[in-house]
């Protein structure tokens, strides 16, 4: 048994969650890639990919760090409840990034890319913001901090903000420039970027 899970229980439950909550988006994400009919790619930008796989991979870490961090010292250290509060927040946020995946369908790509037919997606979350799946990711990632309970984890989900903030402001220049008014229109339209009522 993990001592930050107090339980087998809470253990179990974690790692259940938390694996099929990613393995349900590798398979949505990326199968939704290699589906997709073929159409002529217009602009592609890789280097946020790897920035954003870094920021999720820096996040998972830090947060079971601080997690035995806090249980061992007890500096930090939040209540088991947190465990519960957490798993809801990780459901929660890869329900709302699935949701904007097969809403953006054939459009989505784990790589910021522009489609030669590519079209604004204004309806289902996108309707709430212009980017819910970095929102969706944001919110699983703080939901894997408090799982882990230290104070200490919180924090970490800044820099995924500031990281999907920067890869959105990139998409958004992209999109504005191959599609023009159409998604200056929806940007004045849908005033939030990442997460609805937020920001």
């Amino acid at each position: 048994m993990i001592p930050i899970f107090e339980t087998q229980y809470n253990e179990e439950l974690f790692y259940s969650v938390y694996f099929i909550v990613f393995s349900v988006d590798f398979i949505i994400a990326y199968r939704n890639m290699w589906v997709r009919r073929r159409a002529e790619v217009r602009e592609r930008e890789f280097s946020t990919f790897f920035i954003f796989i870094g920021a999720l991979f820096f996040t998972i870490f830090f947060s079971f760090f601080f997690g035995y961090y806090s249980y061992f010292s007890g500096i930090g250290e939040l209540p088991e409840a947190f465990i519960y509060i957490g798993l809801v927040f990780m459901i929660a946020g890869e329900s709302f990034r699935i949701w904007a995946i097969l809403t953006l369908g054939k459009y989505f790509s784990p790589v910021v890319t522009v489609y030669s037919d590519q079209r604004v997606i204004s309806w289902g979350p996108y309707s709430l913001v212009r980017h819910p799946a970095y929102g969706g990711a944001i919110i699983l990632l703080l939901g894997v901090a408090l799982s882990l309970r230290s104070l200490f984890s919180l924090p970490l989900v800044l820099v995924d903000i500031a990281v999907y903030n920067y890869r959105a402001n990139l998409e958004e220049r992209l999109l504005i420039q191959n599609l023009g008014e159409e998604y200056l229109d929806y940007k004045k339209r849908v005033k939030k970027k990442i997460i609805p009522y937020v920001f």
